[in-house]
């Protein structure tokens, strides 16, 4: 079992995490069995096209502005926002300002 950057017990800034890091980085902050957890910093102008995951996921805006397109739908993140995807759910995104995700997906048994 992998535990990623982060031991159990350790507090972090998620605003402030490793700062020398350029923008547009994944870093994983946990990995085990169980759950995946991911800070990722995404510029301006990126864009994702439509994937799915087979696992839960949900994303909380850290900072910046994103656009998720969820089947027909078109979702806008910002700030303290949170979004859940189920297992499968087709999406794709593209970031309107520099933007950090934290991202946790929990893998099904």
């Amino acid at each position: 079992m992998s535990y990623g950057h982060v031991k159990s017990g350790d507090r972090i800034n998620l605003q402030t995490l490793r700062e020398e890091l350029k923008v547009d980085t994944t870093y994983a902050l946990v990995k085990t069995d169980k759950m995946e957890v991911i800070r990722m910093a995404l510029p301006k102008g990126k864009t994702v096209e439509q994937h799915s995951v087979d696992s839960e996921i949900s994303a909380l805006c850290l900072k910046g502005k994103i656009l998720f397109h969820i089947d027909s739908k078109a979702e806008t993140l910002i700030k303290d926002d949170w979004l859940y995807l189920k297992e499968g759910q087709p999406f794709s995104y593209s970031v309107k300002e520099d933007t950090i995700l934290l991202i946790t997906i929990v893998f099904g048994n």
